[in-house]
């Protein structure tokens, strides 16, 4: 992988962690105003432990060897799309999705 392709995925990366602690923060918010639901509370909690563990990706995206930047890049998206799946899970139970 080229240095502009790592430098633009770092930089996605960043930014898609940033977007995704202000939605956490705002399902916690509309949850405030919910029944109390250990279930969707449970997921907020693994939305937000995905986090710190993106956070170590970001870390490592400049430095992940070429041969492993493919797996690297399908993990980063699979953690991601874990993330859409969970917030649509929350979203939908609290009956706005």
């Amino acid at each position: 992988m080229d240095q502009l392709g790592r430098t633009g995925l770092y930089q996605m990366i960043e930014a898609r962690i940033a977007e995704w602690e202000k939605n956490i923060t705002l399902l916690g918010h509309r949850m405030a105003r919910a029944k109390d639901d250990p279930e969707l509370k449970e997921k907020v909690e693994q939305m937000k432990a995905k986090l710190p563990l993106l956070a170590q990706k970001l870390e490592l995206a400049r430095t992940v060897p070429d041969e492993r930047w493919s797996d690297f890049k399908s993990d980063v998206d699979l953690t991601f799309e874990d993330l859409g799946w969970l917030q649509k899970y929350v979203l939908r139970k609290l009956g706005s999705g």
